[in-house]
């Protein structure tokens, strides 16, 4: 019989559990937060091109990357279908911090072939706090949303 061993056990258990349920002190970690999908249409490369190509943009907002442009930033990864070899879509990411009421807009261009293999990062700076998100492109569309906090 080996009482030793078994209170031991059950200690780093219960701390295991407490740890679990009450938080424990971690490294850093990013938020990200999946953002409602953006549905819009695209243009052809050149002007006069009349090619339309139309799709969805899946985007993650994230925070915590720490990388040369900046912490917080929004991935967007396209799906889009049409008659022209290449699919343009532009538009603004617009954020509001909802803790500090700071605003901004970001503008984005990217091409809607690019897909999941290559998606586009738009950087911006929205301050520490809860930030609403909205992806909008310069073409008829129904924008994506969504909120993340930022470091």
């Amino acid at each position: 019989m080996t009482v030793g061993n078994l209170v031991v056990r059950s200690a780093v258990v219960a701390s295991l559990a407490a740890a679990a349920l009450f938080g424990a002190p971690t490294a850093a970690v990013a938020d990200t937060a999946t953002l409602t999908p953006t549905f819009t249409i695209g243009h052809g490369l050149n002007p006069g091109d009349i090619s339309v190509c139309g799709g969805r943009i899946d985007a993650q907002a994230s925070s915590g990357y720490p990388g040369p442009y900046g912490p917080n930033y929004v991935m967007l990864t396209t799906h889009f279908v049409g008659t022209s070899r290449v699919c343009m879509v532009d538009g603004t990411v617009r954020w509001r911090n909802l803790d500090t009421g700071a605003s901004g807009t970001k503008q984005w261009a990217l091409s809607g072939w690019d897909g999941p293999g290559a998606p586009t990062a738009v950087y911006f700076d929205p301050g520490a706090g809860r930030v609403s998100v909205e992806i909008t492109p310069s073409t008829p569309n129904i924008p994506g949303r969504g909120e993340f906090t930022a470091s």
